[in-house]
Parts: C-alpha cells; sequence; structure tokens
C-alpha cells in the first residue's frame, strides 16, 4: 500500500488521528510519519504530553505499539520503521544507542556455558523490565539467582 502523504513509498504506518471527535486513518510511510509527528508536536516552552505512541500499528501485520510494549517482541521487519521513534528511544535507553555495533575480535571471549546464559538472561531481565513484563522479569530473576548459585525468590501472587 502506498503512502497516502507522498504515495512514492510503501506505508509502514497506520497514524489515527483524532480532531474534534473526529476519527481520521492515516497510511503513512516512515519519513511523512516522523514529518507529521513534527508537525503535531507541541512547542517546546509548553508543557504538555506528547502524542500517544499507542496509536501506532504497523500496516503489515498489525501489531500497535501497546501490544509489543506487553509482548517485548516485534511482530515483523515492518515493525522497525512504524514503531520508528519510540522504538529508537527505547534502544537507546537500553543498549546506549540505537544501532548495533557489535564487538571486535579483541573483545569477544569465550564464556563457560553457565556464563554465556547467565549473559543471555541478563539482557533478557533488561528487555522484559524496559517492557514493563514484569511477571517474565520476577521468572528471569529467578532463574538468574539459581544459576549463580543464590537463593531462589519465592513468586509474589
Amino acid at each position: 500500500m502506498k503512502c497516502e502523504s507522498c504515495n512514492q513509498r510503501e506505508a509502514s504506518t497506520v497514524c489515527v488521528q483524532i480532531v474534534e471527535d473526529e476519527k481520521k486513518i492515516l497510511n503513512l510511510c516512515g519519513v511523512c510519519m516522523a514529518k507529521f509527528q513534527e508537525k503535531s508536536a507541541p512547542p517546546a516552552d509548553k508543557k504538555s504530553t506528547p502524542p500517544a505512541d499507542s496509536q501506532l500499528r504497523c500496516a503489515q501485520c498489525g501489531m500497535s505499539y501497546e501490544e509489543f510494549k506487553k509482548i517485548g517482541r516485534l511482530g515483523c521487519g515492518a515493525c522497525y520503521a512504524a514503531f520508528g521513534v519510540p522504538l529508537e528511544k527505547l534502544l537507546k535507553r537500553i543498549h546506549g544507542a540505537a544501532q548495533h555495533r557489535g564487538k571486535s575480535l579483541a573483545e569477544m571471549q569465550v564464556l563457560p556455558r553457565s556464563e554465556e546464559e547467565l549473559a543471555l538472561l541478563r539482557e533478557q531481565l533488561e528487555a522484559a523490565v524496559a517492557a514493563e513484563a514484569y511477571e517474565e522479569a520476577a521468572q528471569l530473576r529467578d532463574r538468574i539467582a539459581l544459576l549463580e548459585g543464590g537463593p531462589r525468590r519465592p513468586a509474589h501472587r
């Protein structure tokens, strides 16, 4: 589906705009969505909330940004463009950068199996907390504690 604004690029985002109780749905490409968000952003000197990320929806798989926050996984490759701005903020907050830079061979080291697993679990724990998936985070915390040989915390219910 073509972008309804520029009619040049593929639409990757469904934008829902509500003006005076009237709902308008726009299918936009990433570039036009960024322009739309700039135009609809409040002036820097006023203290008001930015447009809700909950209105973002992937045009390809239909996943909303709210669903992504609950699940912690994107639905398809087009979600990266559809959730561009909030996803970039999230990646910067979690990893310190929005682009993967990898490690050089000098930085890489072979970790024992349990150390590899611990590192992976810690990364998953950070992602779960960032996505506010607290039940998953608690399970990951308990698995990390078991691997570290510490006492297992009982689950609160």
